[in-house]
């Protein structure tokens, strides 16, 4: 087991806190990314030899610290829901201190811990009401050479490699004739991870032409009943310019994209909102994929939901989102915490998910079976839910989300290094498009290549390939995140199980 010297109990708190500080340093919109290696590494050496209490409150400490950095731009909702959710979150840390506390005790520690950070990010986006894992340390990877590897091995084997650089770090740092050991641990993850981005894709032979409509909000609308139908008059008036744009410059459009919420009220039972979009249709003369609130099958319920709206045969296909944000789109236990916590009737009606892969039928001339890959804002942060859309047909991927609430805080760039994430992970273009913050197309290696202002009307074209290929971090990705949950209960047992045997 490696050693420290003695700390007081002032000097553990703040390695703690400076520890959260700097893995979450990592994350944009800083990108600080070695002080998340450096974050990582000092968070395992202050869990050496700790008892299981201790290590429990120090990594709780270290979350809420990381989580406060990250994560705290939920308290646009409300104060008591940024600390609730930051409190609770926490809690995954602690347990994953108490965790490394016992790893630490084994001869290969330098490799059991790494898993400890991928089966915690793993369980924190499952539990409770399908998780919230945000902060993941594989997104701080994305402007390193560590970005060759999320098309192989997806974002939780690129939070795996983050860790494991953070161990090696510290197995260096506790003895410096080990420096050549680490530094081939080194040299071999990033040379290897440039390399594999140098690997050329397919060239694909059809795309198609998308005109991507920002339609922008007036944000002190938000709440009063006129909002819902500015929302969408300003995409039919986006769209409209969008059109005129594309025949001034001779492009030929195959679709326009409407973001998450761009209807705020059912465009297929709604007379006057079912008018502004057949409108929109009619002078595009091209097919809309709608973001829009619809009606849910039970009485005062609703889902989001992508419609392929043909501009004569009107709505077709659709996809219903299926990972909904708890306590803000829907409410758990919602007969019982409703009547007792009123603020929580701002949510609205209670959203309903989906229940099929995130894939649009979108019938084109000359693609008249075209699969548009549909992830709806918070399901970017679920990798099952977005790789089903790969491995469920799609050629081409779109990111619709509304973004209106978390406008100006740190979510917005977060959000759009996720999208970065995704399109390197699926090798597909993805078209990130919003209601009113950051558009814009990003293609196979990360690259956000025309983006919009936030706050502000805008339209972006992109002919975007139509690819087919399925990369091994679909299959891969989620097979590290059981296996690290699964090698990090075997190791913690036998820890305990040694401990006891040498407490005898």
């Amino acid at each position: 087991m490696p050693t420290r010297p003695t700390l007081n109990p002032v000097l553990s708190l703040a390695v703690a806190v400076a520890s959260g500080l700097l893995i979450g340093a990592g994350q944009a919109p800083m990108g600080l990314w070695p002080l998340t290696i450096l974050g990582v590494a000092g968070l395992t050496w202050l869990l050496i030899d700790r008892s299981p209490g201790r290590a429990f409150g120090l990594g709780y400490l270290t979350g809420a610290a990381m989580n406060t950095l990250t994560v705290s731009w939920i308290s646009v909702l409300g104060a008591a829901v940024g600390v609730a959710l930051i409190a609770f979150l926490a809690l995954w840390w602690g347990l994953l201190g108490l965790f490394i506390s016992q790893l630490l005790r084994l001869r290969w520690w330098p490799l059991l811990v790494p898993p400890a950070f991928v089966a915690m990010e793993y369980a924190s986006g499952k539990v409770p009401f399908g998780g919230f894992s945000w902060s993941r340390l594989g997104y701080t990877a994305v402007d390193t050479p560590l970005s060759g590897w999320y098309a192989w091995i997806g974002l939780a084997g690129v939070s795996l490699l983050v860790a494991v650089l953070g161990t090696t770090l510290l197995y260096v740092a506790l003895d410096r004739a080990r420096w050549r050991r680490g530094a081939a641990v080194v040299l071999t993850l990033f040379v290897v991870g440039g390399l594999l981005n140098l690997v050329p894709g397919a060239t694909p032979q059809e795309s198609v032409t998308v005109a991507m409509v920002q339609p922008n909000v007036n944000r002190n609308e938000h709440g009063t009943s006129s909002y819902a139908r500015s929302v969408t008059n300003n995409a039919l008036s986006e769209t409209i310019f969008a059109v005129a744009t594309a025949r001034t410059q001779a492009t030929d459009i195959d679709f326009v994209l409407w973001p998450e919420n761009a209807t705020d009220v059912d465009p297929i039972n709604d007379a006057e909102t079912r008018s502004l979009v057949e409108t929109a249709a009619s002078l595009a003369q091209v097919p809309i994929l709608v973001g829009a609130v619809t009606d849910g099958e039970q009485e005062d319920t609703r889902q989001t939901t992508s419609i392929w709206w043909d501009p004569v045969d009107g709505p077709g296909s659709t996809y219903h989102k299926r990972d909904l944000v708890p306590f803000g789109e829907w409410i758990p236990f919602r007969d019982f915490l409703l009547p007792r916590l009123p603020i929580l009737k701002q949510i609205g009606r209670q959203s309903i998910p989906g229940d099929a892969p995130g894939v649009v039928t979108a019938p084109l001339p000359g693609h008249p079976n075209l699969q548009i890959g549909t992830i709806i804002c918070f399901e970017l942060a679920y990798d099952d839910t977005s790789y089903e859309t790969v491995l469920a047909g799609a050629q081409l991927i779109v990111s619709q989300s509304n973004t209106n609430t978390y406008g100006g805080t740190f979510q917005v760039s977060q959000q759009l290094t996720i999208n970065r994430v995704r399109a390197m992970e699926l090798g597909r273009e993805v078209l990130a498009s919003t209601l009113n913050s950051v558009s814009s197309p990003i293609d196979t290696h990360g690259r956000v290549l025309d983006p919009t202002t936030e706050f502000t009307s805008a339209t972006r074209f992109a002919e975007v390939p139509l690819r087919y290929n399925v990369n091994l971090s679909v299959h891969v990705g989620p097979a590290i995140s059981v296996g690290a949950g699964l090698l990090t209960l075997i190791a913690f047992a036998c820890a305990v199980v040694m401990g006891r045997r040498r407490a005898k």
